[in-house]
């Protein structure tokens, strides 16, 4: 298995996509607009899926089809498993589950959604692709939308502007001084933290694998007051993508969820 060291993780679904020929992928409707947006750019029929409230796919594929399946809040290793030896071309989406094991053809993660790195991203397959990118020079401050929104929005207008190229060598360095360890320990001690204080207010069943290391705790409050008692706290709660149109069976489910953040913002939602 391979890694190519990458820009972002949207641009790992376009090196995939020029690298196996793909003319049509399946991806989710419930995940980030920038990965058909991705898909989009290369020329790619899309064909999106729902997904049940196991995070599963609510149809079944051809086992020639390509597909993009996400690692939601990185607490789905198990469907990621499951899919992988159903489907041997599934691509999976680690961008919320760096600490992840690859599944599948090809996987791939998203350094800046769990270090203070500006941006970058890890693709692991089986083949490389015969063209020559560019090394990564932009320079923005890493951020996040809890520390400042506008600077995080206009850090986001900035990537969406990126082509394909390889990892900022800024940023390679970065990650060498990082503790992987104790970045794990930290992340499921806050998350068990999260499920003691909410289990018993969360519309999610959530039983995390040993082995995973969550990119948040995804929170469906079961009662309003629960949710507006953080906002009265002046907490930055993460919204993840858009909400979904009425008429998806997901829509109910992920309408209210807010994916509450495994780092020192915690502490005030903890308390």
């Amino acid at each position: 298995m391979h890694i190519v060291k990458l820009n972002l993780a949207r641009n790992c679904i376009r090196y995939l996509i020029r690298l196996y020929g793909i003319k049509e992928i399946f991806i989710p409707y419930y995940t980030c607009p920038t990965v058909w947006q991705a898909a989009q750019k290369e020329k790619c029929k899309i064909k999106f899926y729902h997904i049940d409230n196991n995070f599963m796919p609510l149809q079944n594929f051809e086992k020639k089809d390509f597909i993009i399946y996400t690692n939601y809040f990185g607490i789905n290793n198990k469907n990621c498993e499951t899919l992988a030896d159903q489907y041997p071309n599934l691509i999976i989406d680690n961008s919320q589950a760096f600490f992840a094991p690859h599944y599948g053809l090809a996987s791939f993660n998203s350094l800046r959604k769990f270090f203070n790195v500006q941006n970058g991203a890890y693709l692991y397959c089986e083949n490389f692709l015969n063209e020559n990118f560019e090394k990564d020079n932009l320079n923005i401050i890493p951020v996040s939308a809890q520390e400042n929104y506008q600077l995080f929005c206009e850090n986001e207008t900035l990537l969406n502007q990126q082509e394909i190229k390889t990892i900022s060598p800024i940023v390679e360095n970065e990650m060498k001084n990082i503790d992987f360890e104790q970045e794990k320990q930290l992340r499921q001690e806050i998350f068990n933290k999260y499920l003691t204080k909410f289990e018993a207010q969360n519309k999610l069943h959530i039983i995390p694998q040993k082995d995973e290391i969550p990119y948040c705790y995804p929170f469906s409050p079961t009662n309003n007051n629960v949710k507006n008692n953080l906002l009265t706290k002046h907490i930055s709660i993460i919204r993840l993508w858009k909400d979904l149109p009425e008429t998806y069976p997901e829509y109910e489910l992920y309408n209210d969820i807010a994916a509450l953040p495994l780092n020192r913002y915690s502490e005030d939602i903890i308390k």
